[in-house]
């Protein structure tokens, strides 16, 4: 178990945050309560966003000039929606320092690694690419917590060439936040979070926008829990299936089949085919409620 505590040194001098919404602005307060930072500086298209967010004392400064900000950074964090990461990456790269880390919180990864490296070219860049798995359907700075992420599952993908001293700062600074650090290529995040994340919001938005609002009345826990997610903001969510649209797609083809199966045996009234269909299903949703 990873207890996160205050550190003794920072680990870097500046942490600039691009994007202060929910993510960017937990991983603002989590730094500043452990002291992983002497400073923390926030990016935004707002700049009375970011005022805001500096008058909250989530961040020390803010500014609108992305390249400005990035002159003066150790670490950059891109907590902006992924078809807008790679962008983001390749325009301040002329304004690096040597030793700048850059890495994102973004929900897909291949498309944005692939892009990134036809840019700039394989191992000629700093980016490595995490994905922390918390955060709400809610937005914005307001609703941040410095225990967001807390025994939450931090996703770090490194490729063959990155620097192995990217990947354990990355290590390094998640843990310090009380993270549970994975590692794994961009190609197999992209895999397995088509299965766990992508087709979950998928199904319950689905399932939202199948159900008339003449019946929204007698809807209840089983309504609100199923489909708590739909609630996200939804282009945020076009641009994560249509940059992990492969991946999604093969999700959604095994969940069909699932459903096929099901409802093959009520139409044939099968209680003993319908039953194990149930019973995997809550066999597999214990199993990951006792973290086995």
């Amino acid at each position: 178990m990873n207890t996160p505590g205050t550190h003794s040194e920072p680990l870097a001098d500046t942490v600039v945050i691009v994007g202060v919404g929910l993510l960017g602005g937990s991983i603002a307060l989590a730094s500043r309560e452990r002291g992983l930072a002497k400073k923390i500086v926030g990016v935004g298209r707002s700049a009375q966003r970011i005022e805001q967010a500096v008058a909250a004392g989530i961040l020390d400064a803010g500014t609108t000039d992305l390249a400005e900000a990035a002159k003066q950074a150790d670490l950059v964090i891109f907590c902006t929606p992924v078809d807008s990461i790679a962008q983001g990456v390749i325009a301040i790269n002329p304004y690096l320092s040597e030793n700048c880390i850059v890495t994102d919180v973004g929900s897909t990864k291949g498309e944005i690694c692939r892009l990134i490296d036809v840019e700039l070219g394989k191992g000629q860049h700093r980016f490595i690419g995490a994905h922390p798995l918390a955060g709400s359907e809610k937005t914005g700075f307001e609703h941040s917590s410095s225990r967001l992420f807390e025994q939450a599952a931090v996703v770090i993908t490194p490729q063959d060439e990155t620097a192995k001293s990217c990947t354990d700062f990355l290590v390094q600074f998640w843990s310090a936040m009380g993270a549970r650090i994975h590692l794994m290529s961009p190609e197999a995040h992209d895999k397995t979070l088509a299965m766990t994340s992508h087709l979950p919001h998928l199904v319950a938005s689905a399932l939202a926008a199948t159900i008339q609002k003449k019946d929204l009345p007698l809807a209840a826990t089983g309504y609100a829990d199923t489909t708590r997610i739909a609630a996200g903001d939804p282009e945020l969510w076009t641009s994560i299936f249509l940059q992990n649209s492969a991946a999604t797609l093969q999700a959604i083809r095994e969940f069909q089949h699932q459903l096929e199966e099901m409802t093959e045996a009520i139409k044939q009234r099968n209680p003993q085919r319908l039953t194990l269909q149930l019973e995997t299903g809550k066999r597999l949703r214990d199993s990951w409620k006792k973290g086995e």
